[in-house]
Order: structure tokens, then sequence, then C-alpha cells
């Protein structure tokens, strides 16, 4: 679904550019709750509107990522996957979520051709220690109702 690629990054794509200068190492990001031993992400998917596009079944929501452990995450990838799995659509992405905040983004959707489908959300991460942070979500739609598993 390459339609998708461009609304899991929304803009956020990133190009690396790396700069080498000398001796210098960049500082680590400070700890918030340097007790924590990972960070504990979590996603919740709302407000899902309905709309049909272009022979879709479209259903628009906010997404929010809500860090409760006291330790700030990087999100890195993102992949949404339709058609029961058989169609997915990844991307760069780099959403940065602090330690013990939440971050809400409007304007996602999700698209899929059947009335009936199984939607899958995922992302992947590190925490501000190096831990590895992956989230998942299914959502169930059928035909304008869509709900989160």
């Amino acid at each position: 679904m390459t339609r998708s690629a461009p609304i899991l990054a929304r803009g956020l794509i990133v190009a690396a550019a790396f700069v080498l200068s000398g001796c210098e190492e960049e500082a680590p990001t400070p700890v918030a709750n340097p007790t924590a031993e990972k960070a504990v992400l979590s996603l919740e998917l709302a407000d899902f509107t309905y709309s049909f596009k272009d022979g879709r079944h479209t259903y628009g929501h906010k997404r929010r990522f809500i860090e409760s452990a006291g330790l700030g995450v990087v999100l890195h990838k993102g992949k949404v996957c339709v058609h029961n799995g058989e169609e997915c659509a990844e991307a760069i992405v780099k959403y940065r979520i602090d330690p013990s905040a939440t971050q809400e983004q409007k304007d996602h959707y999700i698209a899929t051709k059947q009335v009936t489908d199984t939607v899958t959300i995922d992302y992947w991460g590190k925490d501000d220690k190096g831990s590895d942070v992956q989230l998942h979500k299914v959502i169930r739609v059928d035909n304008k109702a869509a709900t989160v598993e």
C-alpha cells in the first residue's frame, strides 16, 4: 500500500547526513528516571472517522504515544499492513516521545479495499538507555466501524 507510507511518516522522513568533526562526541541524552530499566511505551488510536475515497474504506484517527516509565524514546521505523497482512507499507520515521510524556499526532489514516479487514500498525525504536522498543496494534474494520484490540 504505497499510499500509506507518506501518511505513516507524515513528512518526518529523515535524510541522515553525518559530519565528522575531530574527536567530539555527542552528549548522551539525559535520562529523566535513572532507576527505570526500560521505557514503557503505549499507543492509543482514537477519534476514528470514516470515508470512502479512491475505492478504499478510509479510517482517519489520532495516534497517541504515551511513555510512562520516565525514559524517552525515539521511534525510527513504522509499518502498516492491510488486507489481513498481505499489503504493507513501511516508512522511516523520527518520533521523539519525551520521558513521562504523551505525544499526539492528528490526521493519520488507514485505507483498505476490503469491507471487513484486519489492519496492523507496528513501530520500532530505542529508549534513552538503548533498549529496543516495539509497539503493535491490531484494528478490525467492518464497513464504517473500526475497533482497536
